[in-house]
């Protein structure tokens, strides 16, 4: 009798655990990481491009890998840029007016698999701060002492003045597919890359809805000599000014007591 109530539970336990629920098993998700985490800057830097990959994971029904999209977007360390308007007057031209932008990225870039407008309503784009248009809009919000009409202007300005330096980039189509899970693509630093931390959000979206997402991180430094004299300017800049005047009259002396022999 004890024997057969154990067997019983036993059967019971196995049904119940069969048809347990699995939240994870349709789930599908993304999973990325960097070549790189660092990126050391010498006074020889010239740029550098870094190698982003991943994976698919927790997939559904593969033969939908065709309708999947993705967006990588970089973003880098955000500053305070102040605007100033110059007007003439008397025949010269005076700054008058002047507005800031709370947070302005020193670095932006999108890569996808397709025009990323295609890819998402604009709503979902606006929300996960994705795209140019995107970008636009939080710093229309972040703006101060603008008027509305002159704060778009302004940051569409932004968005230009950075792209010809190519610190700001969209790239269509740069997202690769190695196999049905594999992933890669490459993003540009230029060499006027601004020094600072640095993520990178990669989003996967099928139908236009968000379904996965995740983030890594990039620091970029100086390195060597160079990273010894930016944190001394920074962090001691009254020994710095010091230490600059002193190497400038030991040159200027040096210079001086040359041109004199000759």
């Amino acid at each position: 009798m004890i024997r057969v109530l154990i067997v019983s539970l036993v059967l019971l336990l196995s049904a119940a655990t069969l048809h347990l629920p699995s939240s994870n098993a349709h789930a599908e998700g993304v999973e990325a990481d960097l070549a790189t985490h660092h990126v050391a800057v010498k006074t020889d830097f010239a740029g550098v491009n870094v190698l982003l990959f991943g994976a698919i994971v927790n997939q559904g029904d593969i033969d939908n890998l065709a309708l999947l999209d993705m967006i990588i977007v970089v973003r880098g360390p955000e500053r305070e840029m102040r605007i100033r308007k110059k007007e003439r007057i008397a025949g010269l031209w005076v700054n008058r007016e002047s507005a800031t932008f709370d947070s302005v990225p020193g670095y932006y870039a999108t890569l996808s698999t397709r025009p990323v407008s295609e890819i998402a309503p604009s709503y979902t784009l606006l929300q996960n701060g994705i795209g140019f248009t995107s970008l636009q809009g939080k710093l229309i919000l972040s703006s101060t002492g603008f008027t509305q009409g002159n704060a778009k202007d302004y940051a569409a300005a932004v968005v230009r003045v950075h792209q010809s330096q190519n610190l700001y980039q969209e790239l269509k189509g740069a997202i690769d597919f190695t196999g049905q899970h594999l992933f890669r693509a490459e993003f540009e630093l230029p060499a006027n890359v601004p020094l600072g931390d640095y993520t990178a959000d990669v989003y996967t979206f099928r139908g236009g809805e968000l379904i996965g997402n995740y983030t890594t991180s990039l620091k970029i430094e100086k390195s060597g000599i160079e990273r010894f004299i930016y944190e001394l300017a920074h962090q001691q800049p009254l020994i710095y000014g010091i230490i600059s005047v002193i190497l400038a009259l030991a040159a200027g002396m040096g210079a001086a007591a040359l041109f004199r022999k000759a």
